[in-house]
């Protein structure tokens, strides 16, 4: 309930500066394009919250579209994003999907887990792992999806980074 009225409170204070300021009316004059808001929240001088709201055209509000939290690791390296989605009937935001990201010396995983709401839970749905030398230069990239029945990552895709005195003909 305090989630709720600060939110719209919020995007209160936030509509009645662009009325004031004539953004809102500058925005309205591009008919073909969405205009976006986004409301960040530094920590440390990084990004840990992102929220999206979408500037209607006509009536010069905002309507809450997405929110993203992000956790970092003690090297100040992206660890996990999780995405929820505005639910206007709610008023509040739902989970929607958690991404995880893992360093392993050479490799980089990122795995994406979709939210599923009668289970409470978040689903894998599919995973990339990069392969980097030493000199941090991407070598290969590999794709997997998880199967459902077996709970088991399948590989879909596997690519080799081609190396850069390859890419250029060879004058003799």
């Amino acid at each position: 309930m305090k989630a709720t009225m600060f939110i719209s409170k919020v995007i209160v204070l936030v509509t009645l500066f662009l009325s004031v300021s004539g953004l809102a009316s500058a925005a309205n004059s591009n008919d073909g394009e969405k205009n976006f808001i986004y409301n960040d929240v530094l920590k440390d001088g990084k990004v840990i919250s992102r929220e999206m709201y979408l500037l209607e055209k006509n009536s010069s509000t905002l309507s809450p579209i997405k929110k993203c939290e992000y956790v970092y690791d003690e090297m100040q390296q992206l660890k996990e994003k999780t995405t929820y989605k505005w639910n206007s009937s709610a008023m509040k935001w739902e989970k929607e999907s958690l991404l995880s990201i893992s360093y392993t010396g050479t490799e980089t995983i990122i795995e994406n887990a979709l939210w599923i709401p009668n289970k409470k839970v978040f689903s894998p749905s599919d995973k990339l792992v990069y392969a980097t030398s030493v000199e941090n230069n991407m070598i290969s990239q590999y794709n997997y999806k998880m199967n459902k029945r077996t709970k088991a990552w399948q590989l879909q895709k596997s690519e080799k980074t081609p190396k850069l005195e390859n890419l250029f003909a060879k004058a003799e």
